[in-house]
């Protein structure tokens, strides 16, 4: 059966089209700027379908949870279309922001490895910096924040103690030694970073200077290879997060750390172990990891006084310990080194060397839920005020939530569900005192669920939410759903809000938030959140996508979040469709690209989504996750079709890509010319997709910015010269000659100093000599 023909639809997970929101037209141009503009042929039309909703007057945020309440207590929402105050209108960028693409792969991975057990709490699980500095550099137009972070001598000797040696140490250390960088590829979780802190303290590296870099993204290394500050004896870790670093970025980093007497050390994927001077790291054995961590925390423990006594107590529960058959079947089925040591620390925190150890193995496999469970205890504290209780249990669930976000966010969050979402769902005689200084941290917090601080370390920009465990964020989801049944409403409400806030971080941790309760009862939170967030307005149903990408990474959820977005992608409700599109630009596109795009292709055809940005935003998602080939032949295909919506996709697709730079191989390229420089094919579709680009009504006054960075890239490479030249003198073209000369003009005005600008103006303007460019024009 082809792609393209419809199935039946399975029982229970059809879509009812909603109610469509009336079609908005496009603001007129101002009198002025049309009068600018040097008049040019139209590009290709735009058929007159659904326009995205314009911006309401008020915040998604404001006292609106009467409304969410009304909305979400009917037993089905099928067919309904809520109102959103505040729900922000689409826009060509927001599909596409790599930061945001970061944050949501990144809470994606660490979510998955928390629910395996892989996440990291106790004093050996993070890396405690006693030095760290912060700077931003900048590269192809964007702005990269850079972190140097020094562990210090006392945690680098901690993690050095309790080493245990993987396979090929001793070869690791011998090639680090000679060639100053190397590659540890393997899995997350198998210790790599310990290994390289051990590796550079053996290659000489001194203990005060090994650290790490953290940047947002491969191509600053670029920029590093030159501005990265490396002294002598220095150590550098730079974990990629899976995210593997382009070879042209390793070998400058090489010479630079070589010529400075420094060492590097790359934490890489396994799929890179066959590269030059790579590693494939293997796990070292969990029972002498076990064993190892349990002796020195039960031989450096607190005890009244050290005895001969003690130390054989200690020895004899030890080797009980480690030759438990519960604690064996537990590390045998560890996915990670952080899993076994924070088994040690459960057990050494034991007070009864004699105890039942199952008894202590089932408070440790249950403690995250135990934790949380207390967490949101209501029992009240000595003097405490009764009003705080459910404020307290309330900005804690907000500040697991929004773990890793600024304070502000968190106190936001809390206040908006403390004070005006659970109120309404609730019958209260009197409105409780809410005094200014009711809301201090410290009354707030419950001390177990905070990340231990260290006083010294000086933390960058605001201060920030952070959880002693990852698992917490999932844990105390698990209690406030299953254990407080009445809590179900409102924190559903609570995320419809959120999901429609202003900030893109904000709506981004809501959605995926959506996306773990999915989890616990998709059923539900799909009829009560993400199916209505799908037929609402743009913020939503990108929040919609947001959820249902978060649910696909579940295991249990992958074939039915995959089932639900194809009926979606075949209903005739255009709202479906386009958030459709928005998924198939995730990880469920990522996972299959050629259904994903033939998928797109044919909502491409249709009307439906003829004026929505979705499917160019899905093309260019795809395009940055590593499908950039998959996609230029696609749009090369699209921007000749007879079709008459599939350009205008291919066009828009254009202009987000067209920002992009290309790889550090060719520093300075932006993204599609160094792809299209391959094939002549491609080329060919470049012209013709700049050329819709600069010409349409839609697109054009995006699409000129961007040409613009091109030609100025172009006169600090020849090579690149030498391929835009020609390229843009095809772009200008009659009938678009006229507005290029304009356009070149203007921006030969503001760079006195382009050479390729003036070059196109007199290679445009016949009988204009060189002295006529490089006057005043």
């Amino acid at each position: 059966m082809s792609e393209t023909t419809d199935r039946p639809e399975p029982a229970g997970e059809t879509e009812q089209p909603g109610t469509a929101p009336p079609v908005v037209g496009e603001p007129p141009v101002p009198p002025t700027a049309q009068a600018a503009l040097p008049i040019a042929p139209e590009g290709p039309p735009v058929p007159a379908q659904r326009r995205p909703e314009p911006p309401s007057a008020r915040p998604a945020d404001d006292p609106v949870a009467e409304k969410v309440r009304k909305d979400f207590d009917a037993e089905s929402t099928k067919g309904k279309q809520p109102t959103a105050p505040g729900a922000m209108d689409d826009d060509d960028r927001v599909d596409y922001d790599p930061e945001e693409q970061q944050q949501r792969e990144r809470f994606q991975k660490n979510q998955s490895r928390a629910d395996r057990g892989a996440a990291a709490s106790g004093p050996n699980a993070r890396a405690y910096y006693h030095d760290r500095r912060v700077y931003h550099a900048y590269f192809g137009g964007r702005r990269f924040t850079v972190q140097y972070g020094v562990f210090g001598p006392a945690y680098v000797a901690a993690e050095v103690s309790t080493y245990v040696p993987v396979p090929n140490a001793d070869v690791m250390r011998e090639a680090l030694g000679r060639q100053h960088l190397i590659r540890l590829c393997g899995e997350d979780g198998s210790g790599r970073r310990t290994t390289a802190i051990k590796l550079l303290d053996e290659v000489g590296c001194r203990r005060d200077r090994i650290g790490t870099v953290e940047v947002d993204d491969d191509l600053i290394f670029s920029v590093l290879a030159e501005d990265c500050v490396m002294e002598r004896g220095a150590g550098i870790i730079i974990d990629r997060d899976d995210r593997p670093m382009r070879d042209g970025a390793v070998d400058a980093l090489r010479r630079r750390a070589r010529d400075a007497g420094a060492f590097v050390v790359i934490l890489d994927s396994t799929g890179r172990a066959n590269a030059e001077a790579s590693f494939a790291h293997e796990h070292p054995d969990h029972r002498e990891v076990l064993g190892r961590h349990l002796w020195v925390l039960l031989a450096t423990g607190a005890a009244p006084a050290r005895t001969r006594d003690t130390d054989q107590a200690n020895r004899a529960y030890h080797d009980r310990a480690v030759q438990h058959p519960a604690v064996t079947s537990r590390i045998r089925l560890a996915t990670s080194v952080r899993y076994v040591v924070r088994l040690a620390e459960h057990l050494a925190g034991n007070p009864d060397r004699e105890g039942d150890l199952d008894q202590l193995l089932a408070e440790w496999d249950n403690q995250s839920r135990t934790l949380a469970k207390d967490i949101l205890s209501p029992a009240e504290k000595t003097g405490e005020k009764a009003h705080l209780i459910p404020h307290r249990q309330a900005f804690r669930i907000a500040y697991a939530v929004f773990a890793g976000h600024p304070l502000s966010d968190v106190f936001h969050a809390g206040e908006l569900l403390s004070q005006q979402i659970i109120p309404r769902y609730e019958t209260r005689g009197t409105t409780p005192d809410r005094l200014v200084f009711d809301g201090n941290i410290d009354r707030l917090i419950h001390p177990s669920m905070v990340a231990p601080a260290r006083g010294d370390e000086q933390r960058p920009g605001p201060r920030c939410a952070e959880l002693a465990d990852e698992t917490l964020i999932r844990a105390i989801l698990d209690v406030a759903w299953h254990d407080y049944d009445t809590l179900r409403g409102p924190l559903m409400a609570w995320l419809t809000v959120l999901a429609g806030n202003r900030s893109w971080q904000v709506r981004l941790r809501a959605a995926q938030i959506a996306g773990i309760l999915a989890g616990f009862d998709f059923d539900q939170v799909y009829r009560v959140l993400i199916g209505v967030w799908a037929r609402w307005q743009a913020t939503y149903r990108r929040s919609a996508a947001l959820a249902m990408d978060m649910a696909y990474v579940d295991a249990r959820l992958t074939r039915r979040v995959r089932r639900r977005v194809y009926d979606w992608s075949r209903s005739p409700d255009p709202l479906l469709q386009d958030s459709a599109a928005r998924v198939y630009g995730m990880r469920l596109g990522e996972e299959d690209v050629p259904r994903a795009i033939r998928e797109l292709a044919r909502m491409g055809r249709q009307p439906e989504l003829a004026a929505s940005s979705s499917v160019a935003a899905a093309m260019s998602m795809l395009f940055l996750s590593g499908a950039a080939d998959d996609v230029m032949d696609e749009l090369a295909d699209w921007v000749a079709s007879p079709n008459e919506h599939l350009p205008q996709h291919a066009v828009r697709a254009l202009v987000v890509l067209a920002r992009q730079p290309g790889s550090v191989d060719r520093q300075g390229w932006p993204a599609l010319p160094e792809l299209a420089e391959r094939r002549e094919r491609w080329q060919r579709a470049l012209v013709d997709l700049w050329r819709n680009a600069l010409t349409n009504a839609e697109t054009s006054r995006r699409a000129w910015e961007p040409m613009r960075k091109w030609l100025l890239a172009a006169d600090h490479d020849g090579k690149l010269r030498a391929f835009v030249e020609p390229l843009a003198m095809e772009i200008f073209a009659r009938p678009l000659d006229s507005r290029a000369r304009f356009n070149l003009r203007l921006w030969r005005n503001r760079h006195p100093d382009a050479v390729l600008i003036a070059a196109l103006i007199r290679r445009l303007t016949p009988g204009t000599t060189r002295e006529a460019t490089d006057g005043d024009i």
